[in-house]
């Protein structure tokens, strides 16, 4: 059949006036014929107002079968289009029940289409394979231009979908020939503007853009709704893939204004990522935040869901919000192996796995490295050189994440002890009052002599806050410091031959020695290398604290092994005792009771 010409912009703003005309003729058939036209003025994601309801009047009132069918049909795609594919689910299956029944192609074909758009969410992957295929067989006979061109649209976002490169570009050049027999301004523009989505995949800048200008021009020429859409998704798309600061921000501003006018979560996510890419983070922040403060599970498992998801964890990872980052790859796990596209398959956002690795890298997750490397396969089987090359860049290294942990009395009897949470209570020992002296002084030297005044029960004291002295003697007689000198010299030259060797093991086990060696000089030796000499007092000092401290790690590993292996890691015991924290284990110690002056470090 020949394709009609389609209605222009003019005529489509008069098409819920021509369905009034026909309901006041009282004509069922008029109706439905006059609500049928009325879908062909709707743009994907606005809101659709009163078009649903004019549809269902008709739909009540059909008479025959093709009509029901038909106008069920519409209803469906209508409710699509606006947001809300709960509500097509049903008219879409009863508009396939009843074309199963008719035996018409065309009128199964529309059916069809419907049970399609109702079916477009992430789960219904394998239903949506089976029905595009069917559609492909129904079309496949068919003169009618609009049902070969729904055909091969389903037929291409599916290809896009299981990433075949080889199906995609079938379909395309099935469109190109479509819009050459048709002459039709709006079947070429849906081939200019799907080609132009694969120019900017393999990295075709002067490509796309020629294509971008002809599906403008066509576009126009069709007054096609969805072309202001279409063109600022391929646009944002171009503005990524080159840099273009101010076309990213131009995008941005355009999809924040309309993602929030029309309130479409997926445009507003896209904004965020561009805000992001051009630099503006705490605008990206401020929408990833007003679209999923509480968690990514409010987002809608409709036909963007990938797309919501994907883009707000590309922020999240980013602007390291590790809670949001894990919520996307929980929920993008399961779809691994999937592209992610927008709505139309206009533009692709590349892999699933690609998101998984960044909220992987971000997180130190164990399975980052392949999910990267499941995201590059996919990018070369499918010449997708701008998404590879953006993998090929090393994900940033996430920042340490400072745990919170209690070292204090409790107000129960005992110490309170552990991260913040599921922190326990243990029974008070003065190695946990020199734990906690050494933690609210990180990177100073405390004498054990002063740790142990300040803690209960401290040895060699004559009253409180008072410290007796004794006999003093050499910590190290001359002999060992003379045979610690001698191996120090030994060392250093067997170190001349392992680095000759490059006997890498060696030479570590060497460096050790040297360096446990120093230690015992350094603790044994005063100005010019004389021997240091101790009192008896410091060394009963010095061996209380160093129990005392052992005896409280060993109490903690009971309940926490790895906080006391954090703490026998970063406190030293000794004449001189210290806490020197590990950067890479941040930790925020809270060192008095809640509510204590002080009370964080």
């Amino acid at each position: 059949m020949e394709a009609e010409p389609a209605p222009t912009a003019a005529a489509r703003s008069g098409l819920p006036a021509a369905y009034e005309r026909a309901r006041e003729t009282g004509d069922a058939e008029l109706m439905a014929s006059a609500a049928l036209d009325l879908p062909s003025g709707l743009r994907f994601g606005v809101h659709p107002g009163r078009v649903p309801a004019l549809i269902h009047e008709a739909y009540a009132a059909a008479v025959t079968p093709v009509s029901r069918c038909r106008l069920a049909a519409a209803l469906a795609r209508a409710w699509v289009y606006g947001g809300d594919a709960l509500r097509a689910t049903a008219f879409a299956q009863e508009a396939v029940a009843l074309a199963d029944g008719l035996g018409d192609p065309e009128v199964l074909a529309e059916a069809l289409d419907a049970a399609l758009v109702a079916h477009w969410g992430p789960d219904d992957f394998t239903q949506r394979l089976a029905l595009s295929a069917r559609l492909a067989d129904t079309t496949a006979h068919l003169t009618d231009p609009e049902a070969r061109l729904t055909g091969h649209l389903w037929q291409l976002t599916t290809a896009w979908e299981c990433l075949d490169l080889v199906a995609v570009q079938r379909q395309l050049r099935a469109l190109d020939t479509l819009a050459e027999e048709s002459g039709q301004p709006r079947h070429a523009f849906f081939a200019a503007s799907r080609r132009a989505a694969l120019a900017l995949v393999e990295g075709g800048t002067e490509s796309a853009d020629r294509l971008l200008a002809r599906t403008r021009d066509l576009g126009a020429r069709a007054a096609e709704p969805d072309l202001e859409a279409v063109v600022h998704d391929l646009s944002a798309a171009r503005a990524r893939r080159t840099g273009d600061i101010g076309a990213l921000r131009r995008e941005a501003a355009a999809f924040e204004e309309f993602g929030a006018a029309e309130g479409v979560p997926s445009v507003s996510a896209e904004a965020s990522v561009l805000w992001l890419a051009a630099g503006a983070e705490g605008r990206a922040r401020q929408l990833l935040d007003r679209l999923a403060g509480t968690g990514f599970d409010t987002v809608t498992r409709d036909v963007d869901f990938l797309l919501t998801v994907a883009c707000l964890t590309e922020v999240a990872c980013a602007l390291h919000c590790d809670d949001l980052a894990a919520d996307g790859a929980r929920l993008l796990a399961p779809f691994a192996g999937r592209a992610v596209l927008n709505g139309g398959a206009v533009t692709f956002h590349g892999v699933v796995d690609d998101y998984l690795h960044l909220a992987g890298a971000a997180l130190a997750l164990p399975g980052a490295a392949d999910s990267r490397r499941a995201a590059a396969a996919a990018y070369r089987r499918i010449g997708a050189t701008w998404w590879l090359n953006r993998l090929a860049v090393p994900a940033p290294t996430p920042a340490p994440r400072a745990r919170t942990v209690h070292l204090h009395p409790a107000d129960e009897p005992g110490w309170l002890v552990g991260d913040e949470g599921s922190a326990f209570v243990i029974p008070h020992l003065r190695g946990l009052d020199h734990l906690r002296v050494l933690l609210g002084r990180p990177g100073v030297d405390v004498s054990a002599l002063e740790l142990s005044a300040a803690a209960p029960g401290r040895p060699g004291t004559a009253g409180p806050g008072t410290v007796t002295d004794s006999e003093t003697a050499e910590i190290a007689d001359r002999q060992a410091l003379a045979a610690y000198r001698t191996r120090l010299r030994d060392i250093d030259a067997e170190l001349d031959d392992a680095a000759s060797w490059a006997d890498r093991g060696r030479i570590d086990r060497l460096r050790l020695e040297r360096e446990a060696l120093l230690h015992e000089l350094r603790t044994a030796t005063g100005l010019g290398g004389r021997p240091r000499r101790f009192s008896s007092t410091n060394e009963r000092a010095r061996v209380a604290v160093r129990k005392a401290v052992v005896s409280a790690l060993d109490r903690i590993a009971v309940r926490d092994s790895p906080l006391a292996g954090l703490l026998r890691d970063t406190v030293r015991t000794g004449a001189s005792c210290r806490y020197d924290p590990d950067p890479a284990r941040p930790v925020t110690w809270l060192l008095d009771p809640p509510g204590a002056a002080g009370s964080g470090r």
